[in-house]
């Protein structure tokens, strides 16, 4: 390869690209779970804001469409476990979410923190972390058109973070839907056992022609990641809190990293 074009290569890359490869360094990324939710009420931008502050690579983010077609940022379909409000997500209008508090359940300190969109929690990360944005079954639909894979590319697009961001996502149509909306981003495959039963990991991504390969830490092993490795794809497992698992999977080889505490798996990186 030529000097120049191999410059050229390297100007084009964009920061998401490093993400989903094989970490060359043996070290892997690290990604704030939900945001710095160990330290702030999940999904919130409170949480956000200290994932970017603990110098995590990237923060992770769960996404679901609100009864007005708005991208909202929860992980739950319902919300009495992170709000003071109850019922389904789908049954509440934009403003009648953000109206909640998503904040004091997890400490009197975060009274009044809202439920984001994931046009405000992109606009925050912009220029300083790159997100991965899970797009929950519960919102998906056979159509690519109009439906949250849609909206969710359309907000990505419109902020101008295509580079930035990761749709991943353990329903198969989500994934299928953003390649063929647009070819260019990036996507991971979630595992799921019952789902993939009897699927590698390279018959999982295939499918959807994904990029990556996300597992839980209970189900990642050597093979699965020399499998992955062989194929140039990388493999992150989730959710990883306590120092010995955290050395466990790093000694196996994983490319990332998901945890609730970006800052206890920096500091063991160190």
């Amino acid at each position: 390869m030529s000097l120049v074009l191999f410059m050229m290569l390297q100007m084009s890359e964009r920061p998401i690209d490093a993400f989903m490869r094989p970490a060359a360094s043996g070290k892997p990324h690290v990604i704030a779970h939900r945001g710095f939710s160990g330290a702030a009420p999940e999904n919130t931008l409170a949480a956000f804001r200290r994932a970017i502050a603990a110098d995590a690579e990237m923060f992770e983010l769960d996404v679901l469409l609100s009864s007005d077609g708005h991208v909202v940022v929860i992980h739950d379909d319902t919300l009495d476990r992170t709000t003071d409000g109850s019922g389904p997500v789908a049954d509440k209008t934009l403003a009648e979410l953000q109206a909640l508090d998503a904040g004091s359940w997890f400490g009197p300190g975060f009274a009044g923190e809202r439920i984001p969109t994931l046009e405000q929690s992109l606009r925050l990360a912009k220029g300083f972390i790159l997100v991965n944005v899970e797009i929950k079954t519960e919102a998906v639909t056979d159509e690519a058109r109009g439906g949250i894979v849609e909206k969710t590319l359309a907000i990505i697009e419109d902020i101008n973070m295509e580079g930035d961001v990761v749709i991943s996502s353990f329903d198969p149509r989500a994934l299928t839907h953003a390649r063929q909306l647009s070819p260019d981003i990036r996507t991971a495959s979630l595992y799921n056992s019952r789902a993939h039963e009897g699927l590698g990991p390279g018959a999982v991504m295939a499918e959807v022609d994904s990029n990556g390969f996300n597992l839980s830490q209970k189900q990642v092993d050597a093979s699965i990641i020399e499998t992955c490795h062989g194929l140039g794809r990388p493999v992150a497992v989730y959710t990883v809190n306590e120092e010995q698992d955290m050395r466990r999977v790093i000694d196996l080889g994983v490319d990332a990293i998901f945890t609730d505490y970006p800052d206890r798996l920096a500091e063991l990186l160190k």
